[in-house]
């Protein structure tokens, strides 16, 4: 998918299993665990338009050809889902919306939020 980025954050850079999505009193929970038990979680304290969890590993859109290059933090600023949202959804058509993937070995998980998640390692 044509204008990907890194979402940057510090970690061992193994791959991740999505272990739990929730809400709780702080926003969206997204718990994700590497094969050493190491655990992060991403929490999306701001508005949360539409999450979307893809319980399977493989999304054309996120494929990775060359497992080197596997980083599972990435987002885009514009997209056809964005533009599908606001399409529906008019009250939020001027509002700025962030699309998240977090790609996990099993699960894709992608968020359409007004910020960047808070990162608890």
């Amino acid at each position: 998918m044509q204008g990907l980025k890194k979402y940057k954050i510090d970690y061992s850079g193994e791959a991740l299993y999505v272990e739990n999505i929730k809400w709780n009193d702080k926003g969206l929970v997204v718990e994700l665990e590497n094969d050493n038990c190491e655990i992060i979680k991403l929490v999306f304290e701001n508005t949360v338009y539409l999450y979307i969890n893809t319980a399977e590993s493989y999304k054309p859109k996120f494929w990775i050809e060359n497992p080197e290059e596997y980083y599972p933090f990435l987002y885009l600023e514009d997209s056809k889902k964005i533009c599908e949202l606001k399409k529906e959804a008019k009250h939020i058509e001027n509002k700025k919306i962030i699309h998240f993937a977090i790609v996990g070995v099993d699960n894709i998980v992608e968020v359409f939020t007004s910020d960047f998640p808070k990162i608890i390692l």
